[in-house]
Parts: structure tokens; sequence; C-alpha cells
């Protein structure tokens, strides 16, 4: 019988991709939004679940088998590649807007094509895993760092995206604030609470234009305790998982602004994002000391 290779794996990719489009036409974009906890956890628990099953099955079951291979992850790398490469050359919209034109590559991350490749590129890094992890030798840790590494960098980045938070809080001086708005002008209640103490700004001489600006706060959270610290521009302040960022002023009012507006980031899954990276990195080090040795 013969043995798939490269061939099986560029037809998989290329009947992906068509599947992509073809959804991407039909239902359109991906929608992030719906996969917020618990369905990523449901999402993850599934996958884990059937990358185990599918390897157990690998005796049985040609297609698994063959799913472990390079044969299988040279073409996925390929098609993830060439799809990376569109994204950098287009210009992306930002987040919660609308593509531009009417297929959807201004909007890479919601292009059905492009994350259902990544998906299967996820799922031959697990199967590649698991192959590794059922008989572990020490040569074989530099591989399982990098591998391993990958795949939970992935799979942390696309199932954590739509528990990521980016909102706006506009605050006045003497004012708490614990409510902020999305993208979608949606109103969020937050366990953090700003309390904008004074709102400063230095000038450049020459020109009367600004050169920083910053705001002394007050944060609370809600199980009482409170921070007070100065907030400047790209200097954010960290409270709770929160990260908060000096995003803008009354421009009208200039030095005289009695507002502040805050930028409010939250990512619970970057650390594990970070964690995959992290593990990439001591699997190249690995390699580069073992040769060196």
């Amino acid at each position: 019988m013969k043995r798939w290779g490269l061939t099986e794996g560029s037809f998989i990719c290329c009947g992906l991709v068509a599947v992509g489009m073809l959804l991407q036409l039909t239902v359109g974009p991906v929608r992030w939004d719906a996969m917020a906890w618990p369905a990523n956890i449901i999402v993850l628990a599934v996958l884990l679940l059937g990358i185990i099953s599918m390897h157990l099955l690998r005796k049985k079951v040609r297609l698994f088998r063959w799913m472990a291979t390079l044969q299988a992850g040279i073409p996925a790398m390929v098609a993830c590649a060439m799809l990376t490469v569109l994204m950098g050359v287009t210009r992306q919209i930002p987040s919660g807007h609308q593509p531009m034109e009417p297929i959807g590559i201004t909007s890479m991350l919601t292009f059905w094509p492009f994350v259902l490749s990544y998906t299967w590129l996820v799922v031959l890094v697990g199967m590649v895993c698991m192959t590794r992890l059922v008989q572990p030798s020490l040569q074989s840790i530099p591989f399982l760092l990098n591998h391993l590494g990958l795949f939970i960098a992935l799979v942390a980045g696309t199932l954590g995206a739509a528990d990521m938070q980016d909102l706006r809080m506009v605050v006045q001086e003497g004012k708490t604030e614990w409510r902020a708005v999305d993208a979608q002008h949606r109103v969020h209640q937050l366990p953090i609470a700003i309390e904008l103490h004074d709102f400063s700004m230095e000038l450049h001489e020459s020109s009367l234009a600004p050169k920083s600006y910053s705001s002394a706060v007050t944060v609370y959270t809600k199980r009482g305790s409170s921070v007070d610290d100065t907030i400047r521009v790209n200097k954010p302040l960290a409270v709770r998982g929160w990260k908060i960022y000096q995003y803008s002023y009354d421009e009208a009012r200039g030095q005289e602004s009695d507002i502040s507006v805050f930028e409010l980031v939250r990512d619970p899954w970057l650390p594990y994002v970070y964690i995959g990276i992290f593990m990439m990195l001591a699997g190249a080090l690995s390699i580069f000391i073992g040769k060196k040795w």
C-alpha cells in the first residue's frame, strides 16, 4: 500500500483553503466572540481529547499515523507561511471592524482559510508531541520544547483572543469611575476603578506641542485594595491582570484638561503564550548547546 506523502498533504491544505473560502462567502468571517469563556475551554478539551484519541488509533488508521510525519507537516507549514505573508503585505483592519474588501483578507485573523490552516497545523503539532511524549528520552527534550512550546503558544493565542478586553475609560479630576467602553461602545462594569487626582502636561518650549502627559491616580479593586501611582504615556500601571495606559485627554482644552482617557487591557491567556515562546527559546538554546558540546 502506497504511503501518504507531500502530495496528500498539499491536497489537504488546498482543500482546507477551498472549504474556508466557501465558509467565508456563505457564513461570513469567523466570530471569535463566540469563543469566549467557557466555550474556549470546552474547545480546548475537545481538541486535546481528539489528539489523544487519534494517537491511540494511529495503528488502525493510516491517516492518523501519517499526521505525525514530516510529509504532513511541511505542506501545512508552507500554507500557513503563505497566508501569514499575505497578512503582512495587506493592510489589516482593527479587531471588531468589517473587512475593507469582499473576500476578507484585510481581516486575516477572522479569515476562514487562515483559521482552518492554522488549526490543521496545531493538530499536526499536537500529534507529533504525543508521539514523543509516550516515549520520552533526553535526546527528545529539545524537540519537545520546540514543538510543545509552539502548540501552547498557538492554542493559547487563538483560544484566548476572545477573552482579551481592550477598553477606554474617561475619568474627570476628583471623580472615580468603574465603567469603560469597548470598540462597539458597549459599557462594561469593571472589577477595578480609577480615581483621577490630577492631570498634567509638559509642553515643548519651541512649539508648545505636548511633550508628555500623565495622570496621578488611585486604582481601587472590588477586594478592597488600592494603589496610588502616576500613569504616564508608554508606562502602564499593572493592577490585578489589567494594564492601564495613559491614552488621551481633552484635546480641546489641552494643558487645562480636567479629564484623562485611559486604555485598559486584560489578556488572561497571555502568560501561556509567553510560556510557549520561552519553551521554544529553551528548545533552540538546548539544540545549540548540544551541538556545541
